[in-house]
């Protein structure tokens, strides 16, 4: 999740000397009672996958109330709570997200130069631990197939994705999984979308070679403040409805451990940080803030306008890369074998 400008803008703020400090859009929820509670069925997550620890519904200190992030459903809240005994952040609220992928707008997204810049960093992290041009490698969650065009660029031939949300005549024919086992397997920011991360990584594990190496991005659940849902720094890897579950290092470890895979590498920030002026999360997420509030509008076509202008986005733009809150992470993991 990257936003398109550059240094170009930054020379037409300065030519122009126009440095405006904007107003914060959003309030803390506790100031808006008009957003609606949703979960359109009854059930909830009561207990932690990860140890088995289940939560009171009458300790009402254990649940925070976050908005949705997605301009469709804004006005929706759901509630969340992070179990006491491993640091695991579960989204309360069961609800149809075939619905709420409706208009998701990061199929919206395209293979800009920012982008790029960004996808350099999940190239590096793969080469880094091996890979080459005659290795095979499946991007398992791909959405419209990006980082697979990206690797196709540099000349990679035995890349593939699959997606089980995508159509059909893109990246949602289970056929390609067949193309395996996979020497490499990217699974970015995926594992929190799913209901039970022990079937899916059971199912990459078939899907993978022996030796093979698998890098799994995720929020950081141990970076996430709770206690500040209005932020977008923390509401974004929230996320919710969409993430589920989200994951502490240990948490992670401990979940590639019943697939009897060795970690080999982590890192302790998310692959869209960079130095470059303007591509990092600290950057996007304020200009983000500037705005509605909502992710849609990293996808759309840059507003310059007085919300833009402020001190705070330019200091992020400029110093965002060493300011990560590390929000996210990426694990690297090898199967064992030959």
């Amino acid at each position: 999740m990257v936003f398109d400008y550059s240094f170009r803008f930054l020379s037409l703020l300065v030519s122009k000397q126009i440095m405006i400090e904007f107003a914060p859009h959003l309030s803390s929820l506790k100031n808006a009672p008009e957003l609606e509670q949703h979960s359109n069925t009854s059930e909830q997550r009561l207990s932690c996958l990860i140890c088995g620890y289940c939560i009171e519904l009458n300790d009402r200190l254990s649940l925070i109330t976050f908005f949705c992030n997605v301009r469709a459903f804004k006005e929706e809240v759901f509630q969340v709570w992070r179990c006491p005994d491993c640091s695991t952040i579960h989204c309360l609220n069961v609800v149809d997200l075939k619905h709420y992928y409706n208009d998701y707008p990061f199929a919206q997204a395209k293979l800009s130069n920012q982008l790029k810049l960004c996808y350099k960093n999940l190239y590096q992290q793969l080469v880094k631990h091996g890979l080459s041009y005659t290795d095979s490698i499946l991007d398992y969650g791909c959405g419209s197939g990006l980082f697979v065009k990206y690797l196709r660029q540099q000349g990679f031939s035995k890349c593939y994705g699959y997606d089980p949300h995508a159509c059909q005549e893109e990246f949602g024919n289970s056929a390609i999984l067949r193309k395996g086992p996979f020497n490499y397997i990217l699974l970015q920011d995926v594992i929190e979308h799913v209901e039970d991360p022990h079937v899916l990584l059971s199912e990459l594990d078939a899907l993978l070679a022996p030796g093979g190496y698998i890098l799994i991005g995720t929020p950081n659940a141990a970076n996430i403040d709770l206690s500040q849902p209005h932020i977008s720094d923390y509401y974004n890897s929230v996320h919710v409805p969409y993430h589920l579950h989200i994951y502490t290092r240990q948490s992670i470890e401990y979940l590639a451990r019943q697939q009897g895979w060795i970690g080999v590498d982590f890192s302790d920030r998310p692959y869209h940080d960079t130095r470059w002026f303007g591509t990092n999360s600290r950057a996007w997420n304020e200009y983000q803030r500037c705005l509605d509030g909502t992710i849609n509008t990293v996808f759309e076509p840059i507003k310059i306008g007085k919300e833009l202008l402020s001190y705070r986005l330019i200091f992020y733009s400029l110093f965002g890369y060493w300011l990560s809150l590390k929000t996210e992470m990426s694990l690297m993991f090898r199967k064992t074998g030959v």
